[in-house]
């Protein structure tokens, strides 16, 4: 999932970063770097946990990211605002009930899949 959402935003940069600045909770000098960057932990992290690389930290990562996602949602929604939420690129709807139900989803697998992982034996974890 953080592969095709991180891939279809690095392909519009501009695009991401115009979604970003709808939200208004971003400063506008940063708003650049966000729109580069998080696409690219976006689908680092995703890679990372499906090769089995560094499995900890990749899930952590993307439990974190999960985590923000929702909350800025949360936040911009209960504001009043519903931007297109740029979660994926031209696909993305706008900040709402779906798209908030869909992220407590995603962080709800993310930390799944993060419990499952400290729960493995250690010698498992390594590999």
């Amino acid at each position: 999932m953080f592969i095709v959402a991180g891939a279809l935003k690095i392909v519009n940069p501009i695009g991401f970063a115009r979604d970003i600045t709808d939200y208004d909770l971003a400063a506008g000098l940063i708003v650049p770097a966000i729109a580069v960057v998080l696409p690219w932990w976006e689908v680092a992290a995703g890679v990372l946990a499906i090769a089995g690389r560094w499995r900890i930290g990749a899930l952590t990562a993307l439990t974190g990211m999960s985590a923000a996602f929702l909350i800025v949602g949360a936040i911009t929604f209960a504001r009043g605002l519903s931007p297109e939420c740029g979660c994926f690129g031209f696909m993305s709807e706008r900040v709402g009930p779906m798209s908030l139900t869909f992220e407590a989803a995603l962080l709800l697998a993310c930390v799944l899949l993060l419990r499952k992982e400290f729960r493995r034996p250690e010698e498992d974890r390594r590999r």
